[in-house]
């Protein structure tokens, strides 16, 4: 595919983006409502998604922990090792409901993510929310018919694509919390924001896109490592997180022949608190993840500015190790040792800056997921058209991941 198909998609999908966003917002006043109750009251607020979403609904959390401060947010859900002896013990479709139950008198508004609408735990979490008249803003795609009443709101992008439903509603709950930071009940970032989607250089993107994807998909082939970092943190670091979780989980999912690739993202906690208690300089972290790089491998570094010295000791890390260096950033500059593989977004504050990066992955996702399968397609197949990309939704995919044996709990 040329670089100008791959500019006419990201074209494409941005514009979809825009449209859910769009008629999303429509019914937006309803769900800042319902956050500012919850914010004004000093309230308990909870959030839960699987997947993609699970770092969709901690940049939402987090984003209403910053904007007031002492609000009472699971900023961490539930956590890895929680979640899998929770899921063990008794079964996963009841692990977020079992961390909610002990607390379910004292919550003042439960969010909940899910582009099917029809995840097992959530619906279980939802059914516990119900029992108790506790408010749910229930983020879902296509219709939202497929949950059921809620006692709060239903909030549905209008799409069943998995990854334009992701983007929508990582940046309706962001314009969401934001709006709840200002006196009046208006989306006000909303302009700015929509604004920086018909911003993002279609042409430029997708030569960007077309390098990343050829990169990615000789990474896979060749079974070399990717990176995935964000050493800043923040939102930002949780779009890397979902960045990785689809290179890894999802670009090759489906595709017959090829297996997972290695990806290297964010330290665990375990391993960040040993860091920063033993070396206090940010960018020891980074270096340290980057030295298992090797000549091939492909870095993707993400930054709210690329002049930031820990960004600069990155780049120059990975550089050293012979890796191809692909950045995402916002203010700075270009990065001499990534070069054309530099995209710039529009300016926008960092959470929804993280909303442009998570659309970008789906992208590269989308794109690396058509080129492996490209390999195995027959020479008469006509090349994928933007259109077709656009046409490619990963939900059917997401069956091949299913086992053919429920594990719901012990023998």
């Amino acid at each position: 595919m040329s670089s100008s198909a791959y500019g006419a998609f990201a074209h494409t999908y941005m514009a979809e983006v825009g449209t859910a966003v769009r008629r999303m917002l429509e019914s937006g006043d309803a769900a800042v409502a319902l956050m500012r109750k919850a914010v004004a009251e000093r309230g308990r607020v909870r959030g839960f998604g699987n997947g993609g979403s699970s770092a969709i609904i901690r940049s939402a959390l987090a984003q209403l922990r910053a904007g007031h401060a002492g609000l009472d947010v699971n900023a961490s859900m539930v956590s890895p090792a929680a979640m899998a002896y929770l899921a063990q013990r008794d079964s996963y479709r009841t692990v977020f409901r079992r961390a909610l139950a002990d607390e379910i008198g004292d919550v003042d508004l439960v969010i909940v993510a899910s582009v099917s609408g029809m995840s097992a735990n959530i619906t279980e979490t939802v059914g516990l929310c119900r029992d108790h008249q506790v408010p749910v803003l229930a983020v879902v795609g296509g219709s939202g018919d497929q949950l059921g009443p809620v006692d709060g709101m239903v909030w549905a992008t209008g799409t069943t694509d998995q990854q334009v439903s992701e983007d929508a509603i990582l940046t309706a709950l962001t314009l969401a919390a934001a709006a709840t930071e200002e006196p009046e009940r208006v989306l006000l970032p909303v302009e700015q924001h929509l604004h920086a989607l018909a911003a993002m250089a279609p042409q430029r993107l997708g030569g960007w896109v077309a390098a990343a994807t050829q990169a990615v998909t000789n990474v896979i082939r060749h079974r070399r490592a990717l990176y995935v970092l964000c050493p800043d943190g923040g939102p930002l670091a949780l779009a890397a997180e979902h960045f990785a979780h689809n290179l890894h989980w999802d670009a090759p999912l489906g595709v017959a022949g090829v297996r997972p690739p290695v990806v290297v993202s964010a330290p665990s906690l375990a391993d960040m608190s040993a860091i920063y208690n033993d070396h206090p300089d940010p960018a020891h972290g980074v270096r340290y993840q980057l030295a298992s790089a090797s000549p091939g491998d492909v870095v993707f570094l993400l930054a709210y500015d690329s002049d930031g010295r820990t960004i600069r000791q990155a780049a120059d890390a990975a550089f050293q190790t012979g890796a191809h260096i692909f950045l995402l950033h916002r203010d700075g500059h270009p990065l001499a040792t990534a070069g054309q593989r530099s995209y710039r977004v529009p300016p926008v504050d960092d959470f929804g800056m993280a909303c442009l990066v998570q659309s970008i992955a789906h992208m590269v996702c989308r794109t690396t997921r058509a080129a492996l399968a490209a390999d195995a397609a027959p020479p008469e197949a006509a090349a994928l058209s933007p259109r077709d990309l656009m046409a490619q939704d990963l939900a059917p995919r997401r069956e091949l991941s299913t086992p053919s044996v429920p594990l719901e709990g012990r023998p």
